[in-house]
């Protein structure tokens, strides 16, 4: 595919153009990788701070308030859960209705005697996938 890059700084907003015979999964990436936001705002006790997504672990839900963890901590995020979702890089994956897990960070998975996958991270924390999010989960990874 050629490809060619234009630099004017007197732009008043950037944009991208493709043309293409179909859209491929790998398109559909990077286009999701252009349109969105690279961070999300967290809040922890009186602290408001802005969170790059690439530096998020993993996101979910508990008693209806959605936590972004970090290597440095765990904040709140407030928006609701597909909101997030929508902002998020291919890097992630659902692994529940209320989990998502950014894959950069995973270590390995292991396979439980009750037949459930568990996600090693490599800031040591464990977190399952749900059943219905484990054929995803493999097709991402290639397993």
């Amino acid at each position: 595919m050629k490809s060619k890059v234009e630099i004017d700084p007197k732009l008043p907003e950037e944009w991208a153009e493709f043309h293409v015979h179909e859209l491929t999964p790998k398109l559909q990436q990077v286009v999701q990788l252009l349109e969105h936001d690279e961070q999300i705002w967290g809040y922890a006790d009186q602290i408001v701070k802005p969170l790059a997504l690439a530096q998020i672990i993993s996101l979910n839900s508990q008693a209806g308030k959605i936590y972004a963890m970090t290597e440095h901590g765990s904040y709140q995020v407030k928006k609701k859960l597909y909101e997030v979702a929508e902002l998020l890089s291919p890097d992630f994956v659902k692994i529940s209705r209320s989990e998502f897990v950014n894959l950069n960070y995973l270590d390995h998975l292991e396979l439980t005697a009750q037949g459930t996958i568990a996600l090693k991270l490599k800031n040591g924390t464990t977190t399952f996938v749900a059943r219905r999010c484990v054929k995803n989960l493999k097709e991402r990874l290639g397993i």
